[in-house]
């Protein structure tokens, strides 16, 4: 390895072709800072030789600027093709450069300045006689991505030509544009814009100076990603994933396969799509590197933490068959399958809350829970598995995580759990996936694991504190569960509710702030008071409203909140239950239920939420789970 300052001049004067490799990002600069900051340098310097011009004492020391550091690592030299050299790390300064040359180029030719359009053109393209026909793209100093080339040609362009369709909003596009609309707005502003042109180019070639670090073709470029990672460069899990996989195909000798691998493999994975940040606990994570973690833990079958995930993967590919019997064959194969479980992401995230898969993830991305991904994952990617058996996996693992959320049981375990119901899974016959993994989760005894029965649910759902004590992105997702449940045949259907719609507030119908407009007599008991704060926080005085409507309904009496909520609530949540008379509450007259909202009825419709519960969150029966799988109970029910 060599390193040292050159000027921008050395590394575009030869005839040599610069290759961006296959495991780097796409280019991704735009205007501030980044091509603003650099032209701003780049202008300040060409004044700055400008008026050396007429300094009649000149500078000695002319001042050079730091662009920064690149990394370049030689290739191995093919027959009839100019030397060439990779681009390990500062493509993205590198490609802008090249943009800025071509755009002063422009200009030359737009203002009939040859001579400097051909200065130019010294550092853009190589000697057309050294160039084998066969390979033309050896004429340019740089070679982009394979998703950028065309943008990046039609930036290098000599002529004025139309952006090519569907390149329009293309980073490079709009990069060139920018850059020869401010270097000619520069150049006209001067009495003598040819002569601006020529310091600029002086400035180019000789005032402009990066550190250039050069390895060997046998020095490990990984080596050199890994260090800039860790001084500070924001390189993510992902994209040291990407190198590390990319330069496996290479060395297995599948390169043949590396553009078609990156365009139709790994290509959508580098967009905003996957890079969004997802909250998961308190932490925040882009999709890709929960993508690899979830695909990771089902290649190792062992817990894999976002956190260390390039560490982990590295890990597993450089490990040897003989010390790890699942440790892969061909890195092209891989990132194929990461692109299929990728698809099966997408595809999953987007199913209807209509549906059993989609009502459990909307209910955890609203609760933040992971864990159960790699399973879902690993069952739902299988083609082999029928669909009746995903779904009693997808009906499972809402019902298990349901009901330990409002028991309030620890989920510390869930990790290890889930990665050994994914075994269990891989372990079994496609057929009865989904009665084997049931049989599993209901066969577990321990604290940490344990699916509560129904007599646990029940008497967690009925507890005089459940508002306060359960947590409010579960408490939430429980009466939405309930509101799309109630929704049964026998009434019009209506839209499924989302636990994430942040426009749907809790509210107490008996407000918890009760003492000025819902005061107890005067001849009150402690028993009495009891009654009323126990009846407070219970499940059958909760509801969802809209975020608009809850304010206006906030501590009013009854004969305030009774008409607001007939006039604004269409939820069966509300009308079934606190309008009318739930069909359990036959103690109550029909005509009269609504007339007041008390205890009683408090009483009357928690008992009737929790039977609801109980069968939009069913459990196999306790008595022998290996059997109690193919009950109807569990295996009929309907998303909630």
């Amino acid at each position: 390895m060599k390193a040292g300052d050159v000027t921008l001049g050395h590394v575009f004067a030869a005839d040599h072709h610069l290759v961006v490799p296959l495991f780097q990002r796409p280019y991704v600069w735009g205007e501030d800072p980044n091509w603003l900051s650099l032209w701003t340098d780049v202008r300040t310097a060409a004044e700055e030789v400008e008026a050396e011009v007429f300094d009649e004492h000149g500078r000695h020391d002319p001042r050079t600027y730091f662009l920064g550091a690149v990394v370049i690592q030689s290739r191995r030299h093919l027959p009839r093709r100019l030397s060439s050299s990779n681009v390990i790390d500062g493509q993205q300064r590198l490609t802008t450069l090249q943009v800025l040359l071509a755009a002063a180029r422009r200009v030359a030719l737009r203002i009939g300045a040859e001579t400097s359009a051909g200065l130019f053109s010294t550092l853009l393209d190589n000697k057309r006689e050294a160039i084998n026909p066969d390979h033309p793209e050896d004429l340019h100093k740089l070679w982009p991505l394979p998703q950028d080339n065309g943008a990046f040609r039609w930036a290098l362009r000599t002529e004025n030509l139309p952006v090519p369709l569907g390149l329009g909003d293309h980073k490079l596009v709009k990069a060139a544009e920018w850059f020869e609309e401010s270097v000619f707005s520069w150049c006209i502003s001067s009495d003598d814009p040819e002569l601006r042109l020529g310091y600029l180019f002086e400035t180019l070639r000789d005032r402009m100076q990066l550190v250039q670090i050069y390895l060997e073709s046998y020095d490990d470029p990984q080596v050199i990603f890994e260090a800039l990672n860790h001084r500070g460069v924001k390189l993510d899990a992902a994209d040291l994933v990407k190198n590390l996989l990319f330069q496996k195909v290479e060395q297995q000798g599948d390169h043949k396969r590396a553009d078609t691998l990156l365009l139709d493999s790994w290509l959508p994975l580098d967009g905003q799509h996957w890079r969004r940040q997802v909250t998961t606990g308190r932490m925040k994570r882009s999709r890709i590197d929960l993508l690899l973690s979830y695909w990771l833990t089902i290649q190792t079958s062992g817990e894999v933490s976002a956190e260390h995930l390039f560490v982990n993967v590295r890990n597993w590919l450089t490990s040897s068959p003989g010390n790890n019997a699942s440790a892969p064959a061909r890195a092209a194969d891989l990132i194929v399958d990461i692109r299929r479980y990728a698809d099966k992401y997408d595809e999953l995230e987007g199913m209807p809350s209509s549906s059993n898969v989609g009502a459990l993830l909307n209910r955890m991305q609203a609760t933040g829970t992971m864990t159960p991904w790699p399973l879902l994952l690993r069952v739902f990617a299988d083609d082999a598995v029928p669909s009746n058996q995903k779904d009693l996996v997808a009906r499972a693992i809402d019902s298990f995580l349901m009901r330990r959320g409002v028991a309030r049981m620890p989920n510390g375990d869930y990790n290890k759990l889930f990665v050994q119901l994914m075994e269990v899974a891989s372990g079994a016959e496609p057929e009865c996936v989904g009665d084997t993994v049931v049989g599993a989760l209901a066969a577990q005894t321990a604290d940490s694991r344990r699916w509560p029965s129904d007599e646990e649910f029940a008497a967690a759902l009925a507890d005089t504190g459940l508002y306060k004590s359960v947590y409010r992105a579960r408490l939430r997702s429980l009466l939405v569960g309930l509101e799309n449940h109630l929704q049964s045949g026998k009434t019009e259907p209506g839209r499924q509710l989302s636990s994430t719609d942040s426009k749907l507030n809790i509210e107490h119908l008996m407000p918890q702030e009760w003492g000025k407009h819902w005061a107890l007599p005067d001849n009150h008991t402690e028993d009495d008071l009891l009654r009323r704060t126990s009846a407070v926080h219970q499940l059958g005085n909760l509801t969802l409203v809209t975020t608009k409507l809850n304010p206006s309904l906030s501590n009013k009496n009854w004969e305030y909140k009774k008409p607001a909520i007939q006039k604004h609530s269409l939820l069966r949540l509300t009308t079934g239950s606190v309008l009318s008379r739930p069909e359990t509450a036959d103690e109550f007259d029909e005509a009269s239920w609504s007339d007041q909202w008390d205890e009683a009825r408090i009483a009357a419709r928690t008992h009737h939420l929790i039977g609801a519960a109980l069968e939009a969150w069913p459990r196999p029966t306790d008595a022998a789970p290996a059997e109690s799988v193919n009950s109807p109970e569990f295996a009929n029910s309907e998303p909630s």
